[in-house]
C-alpha cells in the first residue's frame, strides 16, 4: 500500500510547466476591466466626489 501512495505524492509532475504562471488572456482582460469598472462605479455614485444622492435625483427628476 505504501507504493501506491508514494506514486501521488509528486503533484508537481502532474503539472504541466508551459502554463505554470501565465493566465489566460481573457481572464487578464476580465480582471483589468473589473479594476477599471470599480474605479468608474466608485467615482460616479460616491456622494464625496461626485455630490450625486438618490434624493437629490428624486426631487430633480420630480421637477420635470
Amino acid at each position: 500500500m505504501s507504493n501506491y501512495n508514494e506514486e501521488f505524492d509528486d503533484l508537481s509532475k502532474f503539472e504541466r510547466q508551459d502554463t505554470k504562471h501565465n493566465l489566460p488572456m481573457g481572464w487578464l482582460i476580465l480582471f483589468v476591466g473589473l479594476i477599471i469598472f470599480g474605479i468608474y462605479y466608485t467615482y460616479m455614485y460616491s456622494p464625496s466626489f461626485t455630490g450625486w444622492t438618490q434624493e437629490k435625483a428624486f426631487e430633480e427628476s420630480m421637477k420635470k
